[in-house]
């Protein structure tokens, strides 16, 4: 009679197995993927003609060098400083209502171009008693309305941060 198996051995495959199974895998890999490996083979030689495929491996090689330069410089107060500028500027355009926004701008850059125009056309010299003439106008009375307005709310804030 046969003598019962009490061990199982598992097959160890050699270096020169494991090689073959990897190429075996890659070359279906490849096969499957045919254009796209194509294609990246094309980028890849794109990136050598133009010399960025060297750049790249020459900024990889001195990663550690190139990252102490980056950190000192983003360490330096005015990096810093226009750093936290651009976090207040994105919190404050967080807060505010885009569609009054948009249309305020909207109404900023129609009436810039306007008096541009108009700017450009005119050369009369403007005198005090135009200035107050130009005060009955309803729509520069309605824009002196405005801009009086912002300053008042502005001098608030102001004086609650006084």
């Amino acid at each position: 009679m046969a003598k019962p198996i009490t061990t199982i051995q598992k097959r160890q495959m050699t270096e020169e197995e494991k090689r073959t199974e990897a190429l075996a895998k890659l070359k279906a890999a490849v096969g499957d993927s045919e254009e796209a490996v194509r294609e990246l083979l094309e980028f890849i030689e794109q990136l050598h003609e133009s010399g960025l495929l060297e750049a790249a491996n020459a900024l990889l090689k001195a990663r550690e060098d190139v990252a102490k330069i980056v950190v000192g410089q983003l360490n330096q107060k005015p990096v810093t400083t226009m750093i936290n500028h651009a976090f207040a500027i994105a919190g404050l355009a967080a807060s505010l209502d885009p569609e009054k926004t948009a249309k305020l701008l909207e109404h900023i850059a129609a009436g810039a171009l306007e008096a541009y125009e108009q700017n450009s056309a005119e050369t009369k010299k403007i005198g005090l008693f135009d200035l107050l003439k130009a005060l009955n106008d309803p729509d520069i009375n309605r824009a002196i309305r405005f801009f009086l307005s912002a300053l008042k709310a502005i001098g608030k804030r102001f004086r609650n941060d006084g």
